[in-house]
C-alpha cells in the first residue's frame, strides 16, 4: 500500500466522533462530507499500520507524519521549548476548567408515525429516518420548590413486616433521611447570600413572593450547616496559606452589632488599648505550585494582625512577597520577615485625585504610568515567566518609574510645586514609597498592584452594602468560612453549587481527609 498520510484536524476528528455517536443514536445516515472525512481516517490508520510494520521509521517522524507537530525543523520545535519551560516558576493557570452546565436532553417521539410508514401527506413516498429538530429551551423557577415524596407502603397481614417504597437516588442523595432543607437548597441558600448578596430577610420577602414559606432565620441555620461541613477544608486552607509564595493584602471597615469594645496589644509595644473597630481583612495566598487561596477574617483587627496570625503557621525559611498599600497597619509586626511590595494603584491615585487642580502635571504622570501598566500586559500576553518579566521592566518600566521619580523632585526642588498642596503630597507619597513600588523591578515575582486583593474585597462590600452590618461574631465567621470557599473554588474552576452539594453530602469522608476535598484535588460527582 502506498496511501500516504493525511493530516487531520483533532477538533474535525472531534466533529466527526459527536456526529458519528449522534448518527447511530437517532438512527441517521452520515453526510457525504463526513463520509470522506471517515474514509481519510481510515486509510491513514491502514498507512499507519505499514509504516509501523517496515520499522523504518522515528517516532518523531511519525507524530509529524499524523500531524501531532507543526512540519517544521527549527530548533524550538525540535526541543520542544525545553529550555523556557524548564526555566518557568508555577504560576496561576491563565486559563480554567469550563464548569458550563450541560443542557438536559428530552427525547420526543413522533406517536402516529413511525420509519416506513407511508407519508400522509403525498400518499405515496415511505418516511425514512432524518436529522431531529432541535430546541434549547431555558426555563425559570423559584430557587426553592417544596416536594412532597409520598412512598407507597405495603403491610403483611401475618408478620405486621413494613414494604416502602424506595425514593429516586437524587432524592436520596441530595439530604439525610427526614432532612427538609436539601443540600442543594443550602447550597443556594449561602450563594444567595454571601456571592449575590441577598439578605436572609430578602431571601424570605422573594419566596413570599414566589408562595413558598422560608424565614430568615431558616436561611441563617441552613447557611451555618454549609459553613459547618466546609469548616476542615476551610482550616486546611489557613494551614497552607502558612507557606504561600506570594500575598495580596488588604481590609475595609465592617460592623458586628454584638461586639463589645475589647483589650488589645498595641503593635510593637508592650502596652495595650482599648479597641472596637471592626475590619474585613482580605488575602490572596498563591502557593508554590501556583494555587490561590481567597482567605477572610472579620474581627476587631486590621490586615496586619490577619497576617500575624498567617505567618506564625509558617515553617518555610523562604521570605515570601507581600503586595499591600503603604499603611502600617498592613505590615506583619511579629518579627515576621517578608518582601514587601507596595500597591501602585494607590501611588498612582494619589496623582489622579488631584487632575482637576494639576491638569497638564497630572496628565503627564498618568501617561507615564499607563505605559507601566501596558508593559506590565504586554509581559501577561508574551507568557513571560518570573525572570523574564523582571527583566522586562528592569527595562521598560523602571526607566518609567524613575522618570515620575526624578520630575517629582524637581518639581518640589524648584519651586515649581508647593510641597503642601495636593500634587505636592502626591509627590512626597511617591518618593516616600518609591522602594516598595518599584519592587516589581527588583524582585522575581511581585507585582504591580493590589488590585487582587481589592477585587476579594468585593464579596464583602456587596455583602455590606445589603445587608449593612452582622449581628454576632458567629455570624461573621459564618461568612468568612463560605466566602472564602466561594472565592477559592471560583479560582480553581470548579462549579461552586456541586462542589459544595459534594462536601455536605460527603461530610465524613471530608473530616477524615480534607486534603481530598481542596477545591483543585475536588473531582465532581455529580
Amino acid at each position: 500500500m502506498t496511501q500516504e498520510f493525511t493530516d487531520i484536524d483533532s477538533e474535525e476528528l472531534d466533529g466527526l466522533i459527536q456526529r458519528v455517536q449522534e448518527a447511530k443514536e437517532h438512527d441517521l445516515a452520515l453526510s457525504p462530507e463526513d463520509c470522506q472525512i471517515l474514509l481519510k481516517a481510515l486509510k491513514t490508520l491502514a498507512a499507519l499500520q505499514e509504516r509501523l510494520s517496515d520499522n523504518d521509521i522515528t517516532l518523531h517522524k511519525l507524530r509529524k507524519l499524523v500531524g501531532m507537530v507543526r512540519s517544521s525543523e527549527t530548533m524550538d520545535t525540535l526541543l520542544g521549548q525545553k529550555g523556557k519551560g524548564s526555566q518557568k516558576r508555577p504560576r496561576p493557570r491563565a486559563t480554567k476548567p469550563n464548569t458550563q452546565v450541560k443542557p438536559k436532553i428530552t427525547q420526543h417521539k413522533l406517536d402516529d408515525l413511525s420509519k416506513g410508514d407511508r407519508c400522509p401527506e403525498c400518499q405515496q413516498g415511505k418516511l425514512y429516518k432524518y436529522e431531529p429538530a432541535t430546541l434549547l429551551r431555558i426555563t425559570g423557577q423559584s430557587p426553592f420548590v417544596p416536594e412532597q415524596h409520598i412512598m407507597e407502603r405495603l403491610r403483611c397481614n401475618a408478620c405486621g413486616q413494613y414494604f416502602t417504597a424506595k425514593l429516586p437516588d437524587e432524592v436520596v442523595e441530595d439530604g439525610k433521611p427526614g432532612q427538609k432543607y436539601g443540600y442543594s437548597a443550602r447550597s443556594l441558600m449561602a450563594l444567595h447570600k454571601f456571592f449575590a448578596g441577598a439578605p436572609y430577610y430578602r431571601q424570605e420577602s422573594i419566596q413570599a413572593l414566589m408562595g413558598v414559606k422560608l424565614t430568615a432565620s431558616s436561611v441563617f441555620d441552613q447557611t451555618e450547616l454549609v459553613a459547618s461541613s466546609l469548616q476542615p477544608i476551610y482550616t486546611l486552607l489557613l494551614q497552607k496559606a502558612a507557606n504561600a509564595v506570594h500575598y495580596y493584602l488588604d481590609d475595609t471597615s465592617n460592623r458586628i452589632l454584638d461586639q463589645t469594645p475589647i483589650e488589645k496589644p498595641v503593635r510593637n509595644s508592650d502596652k495595650t488599648r482599648e479597641r472596637s473597630g471592626v475590619y474585613s481583612s482580605g488575602l490572596v495566598a498563591t502557593l508554590s505550585d501556583g494555587h490561590n487561596i481567597v482567605l477572610y477574617q472579620t474581627n476587631i483587627g486590621h490586615a496586619g494582625e490577619f497576617i500575624d496570625e498567617i505567618l506564625s503557621q509558617r515553617n518555610l525559611p523562604l521570605q515570601p512577597l507581600l503586595m499591600s498599600d503603604a499603611l502600617s497597619s498592613n505590615r506583619p509586626s511579629l518579627g515576621f520577615e517578608v518582601e514587601h511590595c507596595l500597591c501602585n494603584s494607590h501611588g498612582r491615585r494619589q496623582f489622579a485625585e488631584v487632575l482637576n487642580q494639576f491638569p497638564d502635571e497630572v496628565e503627564q504622570v498618568l501617561n507615564w504610568y499607563g505605559e507601566i501598566w501596558r508593559y506590565d500586559d504586554e509581559a501577561r500576553e508574551l507568557e513571560l515567566n518570573t525572570t523574564q518579566r523582571l527583566a522586562w521592566h528592569k527595562k521598560l518600566s523602571l526607566p518609567m518609574m524613575k522618570k515620575i521619580h526624578s520630575w517629582g523632585k524637581s518639581e518640589l526642588t524648584n519651586g515649581s510645586v508647593e510641597e503642601n498642596s495636593g500634587l505636592g503630597k502626591a509627590i512626597n507619597y511617591f518618593n516616600k514609597h518609591y522602594e516598595g513600588l518599584t519592587a516589581f523591578c527588583r524582585l522575581e515575582g511581585a507585582q504591580l498592584d493590589n488590585n487582587r486583593a481589592e477585587q476579594a474585597l468585593k464579596l464583602v462590600a456587596r455583602n455590606r452594602k445589603n445587608a449593612m452590618f452582622h449581628k454576632t461574631t458567629k455570624g461573621a465567621h459564618v461568612a468568612d468560612v463560605v466566602m472564602a470557599m466561594i472565592a477559592t473554588a471560583a479560582e480553581a474552576g470548579v462549579n461552586v453549587l456541586d462542589y459544595f452539594n459534594a462536601v455536605q453530602r460527603r461530610q465524613s469522608e471530608v473530616m477524615a481527609n480534607p486534603e481530598q476535598f481542596l477545591p483543585w484535588n475536588y473531582q465532581s460527582d455529580i
